[in-house]
């Protein structure tokens, strides 16, 4: 099992060329590439800081959720517990080609950072309902 955190941005990771010519989008590249894995999305919406800041106990009126998307079942189960271990409810989206709803350029790529401060401030709370309002955004 692999957990995909990662974000295509050209301009610090250089060109993909799969992914510029439209081929292969950006969250299916690396299951392509992994061909045996079992690949699922994750912490690739929230800033590194806030992760270990924002985590908090089930139940919490304040705790945040995160989206993870994944082609089997298993698998996000086994992302699920992690996350759940780190202090966050993990919301499913579905499959694999689904994580494009929480991608660089969508609202919900940027659930966690408030918009005046950014990465310098601390960041905010996204609760489940939080976070499937942005997702459908």
């Amino acid at each position: 099992m692999v957990i995909d955190t990662l974000n295509y941005d050209p301009a610090r990771q250089g060109r993909v060329p799969e992914i510029d010519a439209a081929d292969t989008p950006a969250h299916l590249l690396l299951q392509t590439h992994l061909t045996g894995s079992r690949v699922v999305k994750a912490f690739s919406n929230i800033f590194f800081k806030h992760l270990a800041t924002l985590g908090r106990p089930t139940g919490a009126s304040d705790r945040s959720a995160l989206p993870i998307a994944g082609d089997e079942a298993t698998a996000k189960e086994a992302v699920a517990t992690l996350i759940d271990s780190l202090g966050y409810d993990a919301y499913d989206v579905g499959p694999l080609a689904e994580s494009r709803r929480f991608a660089p350029g969508t609202p919900a790529q940027h659930a966690y950072l408030d918009p005046a401060d950014m990465f310098a401030a601390p960041g905010r709370p996204a609760s489940t309902e939080d976070l499937a309002k942005l997702l459908s955004a």
